[in-house]
């Protein structure tokens, strides 16, 4: 129980967002016409069923003139719900598809926002009802959105419409079902008002409950295959990116293995679900076909003992099956149901981590300030640590109680063993690494800039992809400026290509791709400037290259802070940072 409250306390907490939202007035006005159109489908459905009655009667009466006037009828109340069944599944439509709009731009600005999408590639879990936390957030946001807003649009309205559809041919019903008197013995007997209502009551009820005997544990089987298919997804995506690394190791077999053992899992969850919907789909089958032949067989006794007509016993027979098929609300709609659940909980999932990355980042011990009229960076009291859980600060210290001033305009090389701190501690000064404690404070209005090891390369065009992040427009000037610079750093060969659209993490080598780096630092020109071994791919002579034109057009302008291990890199700075096992020491060179 505590289960199926926390369940629909966690649905109603999705399904509202979009409906307080800035978008909740058309919402709301769409969502109520809808419901309005149900009610009119409803209502010319049970019109429907008296239509019918003096239709066959008429049929069975030889009646021309009624029969005619019942097709005259029939034209108008056809018309009416061609124009209403049209109109309300073009609505249905357009609110899902602007449901889903809205929903995945919230998911999507808090997975990007405070840098969850990347502290999500390294969390930890520690939340004991989640599998996995980080498991593949891109379907979660790209598939499980849709999903929930289709199955959860398709119960409320299904609900809706069997609750008010239950309470109309109910009502239709008792007033058709007369009285039965059952002769139990000569002097004792019972009459039973309502007798074809406690039939579909006593049927569906039935139906239910053995449905949900049999298919209870598809949820967990859905929630799984959802898991596989993702990972197995991930598999081939991963295998894609990384080809030729693989085709370099020639290990073709063991991702192979690899693939094989992701898609052997969700082969072994599927069979599970398909022999669980084996047995359900017999007993369904059995349920829905038994059905047709129930109402006739229960109403048979009034229609051989001439109480009623052959249109009676019709609408008899369409009045209960609309009975039972509101009652059977959730045998018929249990796949549904099993899609709901699963997305719900794995948006709710998802929707927790990014709540919990976000509290972690406010409740961060690491201070940023900015500060006008300020020319020097600050860095007080800086400890940085390696965390165990999200949101604890106890883990391993990688740097501790650093206190440190960068004026303008110099150049730092930052220099350590491998795993001493040195690209976390330009992690935590881009403000995406929150775990330790300090206060870093930088000029207001002044231009940042992080550059990776690995380049990353946008979709799109060369000039999108040599300015990234920001946004060049073609124009001669534009072009001139980015030509010039492709000719400093010695990729000249590129300037015809500007517009040509490719996959350039693929075409361009690692070491075009650094030098792509300094295209980006020399376009983009900021104030301070941190990079992380961006020449690592790069020999010694194209490195020696870069950053003596680096110093030509940045040394009097930048504040330049550099890890390298290479001594290469000791003539193009004044200051070193060594780190080693937490502390730091600052050195002339």
């Amino acid at each position: 129980m505590h289960a199926l409250i926390s369940l629909f306390a966690e649905n109603w907490h999705l399904f509202r967002l979009y409906f307080v939202s800035e978008e909740r007035f058309y919402a709301r006005i769409m969502f109520f016409v809808l419901i309005i159109m149900e009610l009119m489908t409803i209502g010319l459905d049970v019109l429907l069923t008296y239509w019918s009655k003096n239709f066959l009667n008429a049929l069975q009466n030889y009646d021309q003139s009624a029969f005619f006037h019942s097709l005259l009828q029939f034209c108008f109340l056809a018309a009416t719900i061609i124009i209403i069944s049209v109109h309300k599944t073009y609505l249905s439509q357009t609110l899902l598809l602007y449901w889903r709009r809205w929903m995945t731009n919230d998911f999507l600005k808090r997975y990007l926002d405070h840098h969850a999408y990347y502290e999500m590639s390294f969390m930890k879990n520690n939340r004991q009802n989640i599998q996995d936390r980080n498991d593949n957030p891109d379907q979660r946001i790209s598939s499980d959105i849709s999903i929930y807003i289709i199955s959860i649009f398709e119960l409320t309205i299904g609900l809706l419409s069997t609750c008010v559809s239950l309470v109309c041919y109910v009502i239709l019903l008792w007033s058709l079902s007369g009285v039965i008197k059952i002769n139990f013995t000569q002097n004792l007997s019972c009459s039973v008002r309502g007798i074809m209502v406690w039939a579909a009551l006593v049927y569906a009820g039935l139906g239910t409950i053995i449905t949900n005997l049999i298919g209870r544990v598809l949820f967990h089987l859905k929630y799984e295959q959802e898991h596989c298919e993702a990972n197995f997804r991930y598999g081939l995506v991963r295998l894609r990116d990384h080809a030729e690394s693989i085709a370099f190791y020639r290990s073709e077999s063991n991702e192979q293995t690899s693939l094989s053992t992701l898609y052997l899992e969700l082969i072994t969850n599927f069979r599970r679900i398909i022999h669980r919907k084996l047995a359900l789909n017999w007993f369904d089958s059995f349920y829905t076909t038994t059905a047709r032949v129930f109402p006739y067989l229960v109403a048979s006794h009034r229609y051989f003992s001439k109480q009623i007509t052959f249109g009676h016993l019709e609408q008899i027979a369409t009045a209960f099956s609309s009975v039972h098929s509101a009652l059977s609300f959730i045998p018929n709609s249990y796949e549904t149901i099993v899609q709901w659940r699963s997305a719900t909980k794995r948006l709710t999932e998802f929707e927790y981590t990014l709540n919990e990355l976000q509290l972690a980042k406010q409740n961060s011990k690491i201070k940023f300030i900015y500060v006008s009229n300020e020319q020097s960076t600050h860095i007080e009291n800086l400890t940085i640590q390696l965390p165990l859980k999200i949101g604890e600060n106890d883990g391993q210290i990688l740097i501790k109680h650093l206190n440190l001033v960068l004026e303008p305009h110099q150049a730092v090389l930052i220099t350590g063993k491998t795993g001493s701190g040195k690209s976390t501690f330009l992690r935590t000064l881009a403000g995406i690494w929150p775990h330790g404690s300090g206060m870093i404070t930088f000029p207001l209005g002044d231009t940042v800039a992080f550059v990776p090891q690995k380049a990353y390369c946008p979709l799109g065009s060369l000039r999108h992809c040599l300015t990234y992040p920001s946004i060049s427009f073609s124009s001669i000037e534009e072009d001139k400026k980015i030509r010039n610079i492709l000719n400093l750093c010695q990729m000249k060969y590129w300037s015809n290509n500007l517009d040509e659209v490719q996959d350039w993490s693929r075409v361009l080598s690692l070491g075009e791709q650094q030098k792509m780096a300094f295209i980006r630092i020399l376009y983009l020109r900021p104030k301070w400037l941190f990079l992380d071994e961006v020449t690592s791919s790069l020999d010694e002579q194209a490195e020696t290259y870069l950053y003596s034109i680096l110093m030509q057009e940045l040394a009097n302008h930048s504040t330049i802070i550099s890890i390298g291990h290479r001594n290469n890199l000791r003539q193009f700075h004044q200051l070193e940072l060594v780190l080693n096992d937490g502390n730091v020491t600052m050195m002339s060179i």
